[in-house]
Order: C-alpha cells, then sequence, then structure tokens
C-alpha cells in the first residue's frame, strides 16, 4: 500500500461499499446526467457571454460533471474496469454536449464577443494546476465523508470543470481557435489534476487493492502515468506563465519609458500604445494627444529612450494629436 504519511483515517468495507456505490450511481450516462449537463452548459455559456460571475458559479453547481472524473480516479484504483468504462463514457459524452451546446448558442446570439470572464480560462497558469489539485483532494474525502457532504458544492465551484468546456464552444461559435485552445488546456489541466489527486485521496482512504501484489503493482503503474501526464501539462502552462510575465514586464517598462518623456510638457498625455515583435524588432506606436508642436526630433527621442531602457532595436512611430487649450478667465463681481 501507498505510505499514509498524512495519517488519512482509512473507510471501513462498509464505508467503502457506499462511496462506490454512490459515486457509481451519479456518474451513469442516463437522460438526468446528459439533461443536467445541456442545462449547465446553457446557463454557463450565457454567464460567460454576459461576464457574469453569479450566473457562472451557479452553472458550475449545476453540472454533474466531478463526479465521473471522481469514479474515472475510483476506477482506476480500484481497477475496476467496468466503473473506469461507465465514468468515461458519460465524462466524454458530456464534454461533447456541452461544448456543442456553448457553440450553437454562440452562433445563434447576436452580437457575442468575448468578454473577461471568457478570455481569463484562455491563459492556464501552475496556479491552476495548485487549484485543480486541492479541489481534486478536496472532492475525493468531501464525498467518502458523509459529514462533509454540505462542503460539496463549494468544492464543485472550485474545481471548475464546466466553464473551460462552454469556454471551448465559445471559441469555436467565434471563430477564435486561440480562445478554444486555451480553454482545452485548462480543461485538460484541471481534468488531470482533479484525477491524479483524487485517486491519491482514495488511495490513502483504504480503496486500492489489499491482497493481491499485482494488482498493487498495476494500481502503482496507473498512479505512475497519471502524474507524468500532470508533469506534461505542467510544462505548457509554465511556458503560459512565463510569456505573459514577460508581457506583463515589457509593456509596463514600455509605457513607463515613454511616460517618462512627456514629463514637463503641459497638458499632454499618451492616449495608446501598441507594440509588436516582427523579426526581433520591437515595433512601437504610440499616440500622444499635445498642445505643443512635436517634429520628427522627437520621435527620435522616443525611440533613443526605448531602446537605451530595453537594450533591443526598436522601431518606433509617433501619431500626435494636436490639442487646443482655450482658457477662459473668470470676470470679476
Amino acid at each position: 500500500m501507498l505510505p499514509n504519511f498524512l495519517g488519512v483515517q482509512e473507510l471501513d468495507a462498509q464505508q467503502r461499499s457506499k462511496v462506490y456505490d454512490e459515486l457509481s450511481s451519479a456518474s451513469h450516462p442516463d437522460f438526468d446526467f446528459f439533461f443536467m449537463v445541456g442545462l449547465s452548459a446553457i446557463i454557463a455559456t450565457f454567464g460567460l457571454l454576459l461576464n457574469n460571475v453569479a450566473v457562472i458559479i451557479g452553472a458550475m453547481l449545476v453540472a454533474p460533471l466531478l463526479s465521473p472524473v471522481l469514479s474515472l480516479s475510483l476506477g482506476a484504483i480500484y481497477g475496476d474496469f467496468y466503473l473506469f468504462a461507465r465514468a468515461l463514457e458519460a465524462e466524454v459524452k458530456g464534454i461533447l454536449l456541452a461544448i456543442i451546446v456553448a457553440t450553437m448558442l454562440t452562433l445563434l446570439a447576436p452580437g457575442a464577443e468575448s468578454t473577461y470572464e471568457i478570455l481569463i480560462r484562455t491563459s492556464p497558469t501552475p496556479f491552476d494546476l495548485i487549484v485543480a489539485l486541492a479541489a481534486g483532494a478536496a472532492g475525493a474525502y468531501a464525498f467518502s465523508k458523509e459529514r462533509l457532504s454540505a462542503t460539496l458544492p463549494g468544492i464543485a465551484i472550485a474545481t471548475a470543470v464546466l466553464p473551460p468546456l462552454a469556454t471551448i464552444g465559445i471559441g469555436l461559435g467565434l471563430h477564435r481557435f486561440d480562445i478554444a485552445g486555451g480553454a482545452i488546456l485548462l480543461f485538460l489541466a484541471n481534468l488531470i489534476a482533479i484525477v491524479v489527486a483524487s485517486a491519491i485521496i482514495f488511495w490513502l482512504l483504504g480503496f486500492g487493492p489489499r491482497f493481491s501484489k499485482i494488482q498493487e503493482a498495476e494500481t502503482m503503474n496507473r498512479l505512475r502515468i497519471s502524474f507524468i501526464l500532470l508533469i506534461l501539462i505542467s510544462v505548457p502552462l509554465v511556458y503560459l506563465m512565463v510569456n505573459a510575465l514577460n508581457e506583463e514586464a515589457l509593456r509596463t517598462t514600455v509605457e513607463e519609458t515613454l511616460n517618462s518623456q512627456i514629463l514637463g510638457m503641459d497638458d499632454t498625455t499618451i492616449t495608446s500604445i501598441h507594440y509588436e515583435e516582427i523579426d526581433g524588432v520591437l515595433h512601437v506606436e504610440a499616440t500622444i494627444l499635445t498642445p505643443e508642436p512635436l517634429t520628427s526630433s522627437d520621435s527620435v527621442r522616443f525611440q533613443n529612450a526605448l531602446e537605451n531602457v530595453l537594450k533591443r532595436p526598436v522601431a518606433f512611430e509617433l501619431d500626435v494629436v494636436r490639442l487646443t487649450v482655450y482658457n477662459v478667465e473668470a470676470e470679476p463681481s
């Protein structure tokens, strides 16, 4: 058996049987399951399109997709192919249904466009993986302890299985494959992390094979494979996080450098800054609103300041919008 370093108290045979029966029943791919998945997908899709956090949370509470994920873990630990296969069928069909519903609703919704709640689900980081690991462990433990059942709604929110699926559908409906791709990565990270964490908890609670060394070895191999998948999925998450941090640092540096060049210029503001890297050269375009006459020498001054700070070649374009200021003095009373 896996060493129980956490001191988790194992369940007795009756308790384990009850958990097995409840998870097996909750993971059955029947009409009730798919009906709830469809309804939760509708709620989540409109919550995301409306940028409404409360509605999205409601969708998480309605969605029944967490139970099949926990059943996958339990089936893998038990070596129960029937439970594993049935849970996999329910999860895969539920995933496809949620994506199809979200795609269709997005295609039918007039003026549908990306919102903040959609975009934040397209750039997963290792922190999302850590949250999913903790939520998966909490879900398995709470499902196994009847007195902790009141925490399950909160765990359903923390695991956030459904919103990434709705985001995938929205991305497909908007023909924004960058949105769909980022959401796929987030969903896979959540799924793998929940399976790994819940499998460990189920093992510690005594669900693993007890008498067969062969079965125990097979279960350990399945856990190793899960850990490998967890490591593999963490690689792109780390890459995305590093890129995001570098992008934020670059944005801040460019803004601060340009703003430093207009100090002392009254009524002058930088209204917009756009930049992109092309063939190793950072192309920066800035729009300045000012009453002062700026010339090409000012543009060169901005460019030199950026190159000195960034230590890289910069192509700079300055768009000047002339501002006329009228001062009207108050008449004496």
